[in-house]
């Protein structure tokens, strides 16, 4: 103990006599602090985004073409990548075979044939397709009819071809039937016009193209249009239209060309080309020469429906892939134009869209969109001014390739089963587009450069041209205010005009 408390005395000591000393030691820096480094991120590499691969090259799959016995033509596409086929028989007749009188007609025609043949219910036509693995259906659009029949490759496709031929050729009409498909496509079109969409798209014909233009009217037709068609009517227009003269096959899946031309020829080559070929010139619709704004009230809505839509070249033209890019640009994409205007910077609406149509003799450019309501006539000059905009400026560069890669891009979509196949080349009957248009597309629409796009968007997207079809509430209140939808439409200056609802339906 004694010794312990020597040392302790000597240091003291120490510390006194060298004061030098002790405040050298106190200002030494400490030892450094050691620190284990920290193990590697494993997720660091999702910061760097992967460098793009090379552009993965497609090819548009080759169209074969021939014709049966009666002159019908066929296009074809071999796939032998599963061992299915799809036929398509399309009907080159549309809306403008309608009497003016009878709207609805083609339609209501397609919806009796359904019913049955006269050796087979419609009960019976499903269940023997089903019993061979296949569908059978078909539907009346803008353009034309499509009959499409999904089957099993191999022997099953006679027999699948069978029941197809017999639809088409040997429709039954029964009376009862008839009664009630005609009851049920007035049920559904009375239905349909609780529908702003409906009603919209309806006054949008009307506007258009005027009520005695066959592109005016509804191909669905009205509940009085509807309702006047007889089932000596239907027989009438079956026996006009439906033959070997308005009709194409379109064929792909895996089957070989000889054999398909040989049960088609089998099925389809006898039946005689009836009187009427196509359905007839129709008519140019008049351009418009003044901005109008044709308004349909819909009490209680509490967003407005609202088209801009102005005259347009048909499928074929040479301006088409032109225009059609130029469409996509302005409004055919989520990044379009028009779409992040209301709804990405204004937000008055979940999207915004439009483009030019495809038509076999007159199409359209039309701008489609739902809006707040109390925002509708602010919407519609927001649309009016990227139009402009569109009409006064070239698009970029990178506008127009954006625009391009979203047309060429989603091609391969297209083409993933034997049905996609068959509806894109279907197009070609129905358009009147020569057999090589699946490979020249492609081209056309690479070819495209600012200048033209420029010149379509001038030709089509001035104001003086365009008909803003509005269907909404007439007024509405928000919060403690009154917006009069319909007044501020008026107010915009342009020709007014309204439309009742007992007009469209």
């Amino acid at each position: 103990m004694n010794s312990i408390i020597r040392l302790l005395l000597l240091g003291l000591l120490g510390s006194m006599l060298s004061p030098a000393a002790d405040a050298a030691r106190r200002a030494a820096p400490p030892p450094p602090v050691v620190v284990a480094p920290s193990p590697p991120d494993p997720e660091a590499w999702r910061a760097t985004a992967p460098a793009p691969g090379p552009e993965p090259t497609w090819k548009v799959p080759a169209v074969r073409t021939f014709t049966l016995q009666n002159g019908v033509p066929v296009y074809f596409v071999a796939n032998e990548g599963l061992p299915l086929v799809s036929v398509r028989l399309v009907l080159k007749v549309g809306r403008e075979a309608n009497p003016a009188d009878q709207a609805g007609l083609g339609a209501l025609t397609v919806a009796a044939m359904r019913e049955g043949t006269r050796s087979r219910t419609g009960a019976e036509l499903a269940a023997e397709a089903a019993m061979l693995g296949a569908t059978l259906d078909m539907g009346a659009g803008l353009e034309g009819v499509v009959v499409a029949l999904d089957a099993l490759a191999g022997k099953a496709l006679g027999p699948a071809l069978d029941l197809m031929a017999d639809q088409v050729r040997n429709p039954r009409f029964d009376k009862a039937d008839f009664a009630r498909v005609q009851a049920n496509t007035i049920a559904g079109i009375e239905a349909a016009a609780a529908d702003p969409r409906d009603l919209a798209g309806r006054a949008t014909l009307y506007a258009l193209f005027g009520a005695d233009h066959p592109y005016g009217r509804s191909s669905t037709g009205t509940r009085e249009s509807v309702g006047s068609i007889r089932r000596s009517d239907v027989k009438k227009f079956y026996k006009s239209w439906w033959g070997p003269q308005n009709l194409a096959v379109v064929v792909t899946g895996s089957v070989d060309e000889a054999t398909l031309r040989t049960l088609l020829d089998e099925r389809l080559g006898d039946w005689k080309p009836g009187k009427s070929i196509g359905g007839g010139a129709v008519p140019a619709p008049a351009v418009p020469l003044k901005p109008r704004v044709v308004f349909v009230e819909v009490p209680g809505a509490v967003q407005s429906v609202v088209r801009v839509v102005t005259p347009a070249m048909n499928r074929s033209h040479a301006d088409f892939s032109a225009a059609y890019v130029e469409g996509m640009l302005v409004g055919g994409m989520f990044s379009s134009r028009i779409n992040m205007n209301l709804r990405e910077e204004q937000g008055w609406s979940y999207g915004a869209y439009g483009g030019f149509s495809e038509s076999r003799d007159h199409g359209a450019f039309m701008v489609r969109t739902s809006v707040q309501a109390d925002k509708t006539a602010p919407a519609v000059l927001e649309i009016l001014k990227e139009l402009k905009a569109a009409a006064d400026t070239a698009p970029t560069e990178a506008g127009l390739g954006l625009a391009k890669d979203n047309i060429l891009k989603a091609l391969p979509g297209d083409f993933e089963s034997n049905a996609g196949i068959a509806g894109v080349v279907s197009s070609i009957p129905t358009f009147g587009l020569p057999a090589d248009h699946l490979v020249t597309w492609p081209a056309s629409v690479s070819a495209v450069d600012s200048a033209a796009a420029a010149a379509a968007a001038r030709r089509y997207f001035g104001a003086d041209r365009l008909i803003i079809v509005v269907a909404g509430p007439r007024e509405l209140t928000v919060g403690a205010a009154s917006v009069g939808v319909a007044a501020e439409l008026k107010a915009l200056g342009f020709e007014y005009s309204e439309l009742a609802t007992e007009q469209l339906r």
